[in-house]
């Protein structure tokens, strides 16, 4: 039975028909792999909802973007799918579904609630279902963990930005976890400032209109109260 994550990533993937999308360009504000990637749509449940994974080559092609594989990898992944991989069917879905959930969990730790436990399960199991795939590779800082690159999987892509959530969850202090109040945004970002000011996932779009609309708002007010007066 498709759980309440799946019909998600399906509406979304409705819903982005047809649009174009800017995978390869968005900025990369979040502070934190997962956070960008849930950054990757904007103004959910909103008249100006933005829809940037509309295609299993867009989750590529972001992927590519904020280097989670390199160009030659990408361009393995799109032959795959190119060719009708049945092993690349569901990525568009499970990368929509991975999505939507660190969105939500991130979305209540910025709100400073606690996350729904599906969510924190569901996380659980793809964090194993990930590392089932990957193997250990030691380098010179260290061990980490590695997806297949000259043949990719799925995980390949899913693999980092699921351990990049979990990571976020485990290691960052939970209050620099915060959400843009920009209109039509809804972006998540970890706040790294010293005293925790940043406000704004970038200053230059969002701040900006934010300061542009006060700005016409006290216009408006001084207007109004100079009719009045005369």
């Amino acid at each position: 039975m498709p759980n309440a994550s799946d019909a998600t990533a399906s509406r979304l993937t409705r819903d982005a028909a047809g649009k174009a999308s800017r995978a390869g360009s968005l900025a990369l504000v979040a502070g934190g792999l997962a956070l960008d990637f849930a950054n990757t749509s904007s103004g959910r449940g909103g008249p100006r909802h933005l829809e940037h994974l509309g295609t299993a080559s867009d989750v590529a092609t972001w992927a590519a973007h904020a280097g989670v594989i390199d160009q030659a990898t990408r361009a393995l992944i799109d032959q795959k799918l190119a060719a009708g991989d049945r092993g690349f069917s569901a990525l568009l879905r499970d990368a929509l579904s991975l999505r939507e959930t660190v969105y939500r969990i991130a979305r209540a730790v910025a709100r400073r609630e606690q996350p729904a436990e599906a969510d924190l399960a569901q996380l659980s199991a793809r964090c194993a279902a990930s590392l089932a795939k990957a193997s250990i590779e030691m380098l010179s800082e260290g061990a980490r963990w590695r997806w297949p690159s000259s043949e990719p999987i799925p995980e390949t892509i899913l693999g980092p930005i699921t351990l990049s959530a979990v990571g976020l969850l485990r290691e960052g202090d939970p209050t620099r976890l915060k959400q843009c109040p920009g209109e039509h945004c809804g972006w998540v970002f970890f706040d790294m400032t010293k005293n925790k000011s940043r406000r704004w996932c970038e200053m230059s779009v969002c701040g900006n209109r934010a300061k542009a609309k006060a700005h016409y708002r006290r216009l408006k007010a001084e207007a109004v109260a100079l009719a009045e007066a005369s």
